[in-house]
């Protein structure tokens, strides 16, 4: 199992980083490694989605996620909260050739810290799927984090979510 966990700011407001995040549909075109992203089922509380990563150093990797949402007032506006869980259960059977991970849970934390401005606070904690080496799997990981960020901070600049910024 691996733990990690990143932070960093995001210029933009709260809600439309979260926006982004919630923007399960979009995500094979703007997240890392994604190649297979679909939202299963929407409940009054939580998502349920699949997604499918192709990793550049092994095979690819799917899981079935059940993801809850809340928000609340801070100080310096709405501060968004996402956290999942795994839910291969409601997902797809495996796949040939594809490795599914049992242990996926994670959070994104949006605080806003003006009103063009979010520290984005992300952590996951998962099994790699697979026998990789830990070097191998952290290196990817930590680099993996990065680039979620990277993928994020553009991402939220494309016009749909400007919305969003509006509301903070």
């Amino acid at each position: 199992m691996k733990e990690f966990k990143a932070t960093g700011g995001i210029g933009a407001p709260s809600g439309a980083v979260s926006q982004v995040i919630e923007d399960v549909d979009a995500y094979t075109s703007f997240m890392p490694y994604m190649t297979e992203c679909r939202l299963l089922k929407r409940e009054s509380n939580s998502v349920i989605s699949y997604q499918r990563i192709s990793p550049k150093i092994c095979c690819d990797r799917d899981f079935t996620l059940r993801t809850y949402k809340s928000s609340w007032p801070g100080a310096a506006g709405i501060v968004y909260s996402n956290h999942w869980e795994s839910a291969n259960v409601f997902g797809p059977a495996k796949k040939p050739g594809v490795v599914r991970i049992e242990l996926c849970q994670g959070s994104w934390l949006l605080e806003p810290t003006g009103a063009n401005e979010t520290h984005a606070t992300y952590s996951v904690y998962t099994d790699t799927g697979g026998l990789i080496p830990a070097f191998i799997a952290n290196h990817f990981s930590l680099t993996g984090i990065g680039e979620v960020f990277a993928a994020v901070r553009k991402q939220v600049k494309e016009p749909k979510y400007s919305l969003a910024t509006k509301s903070g």
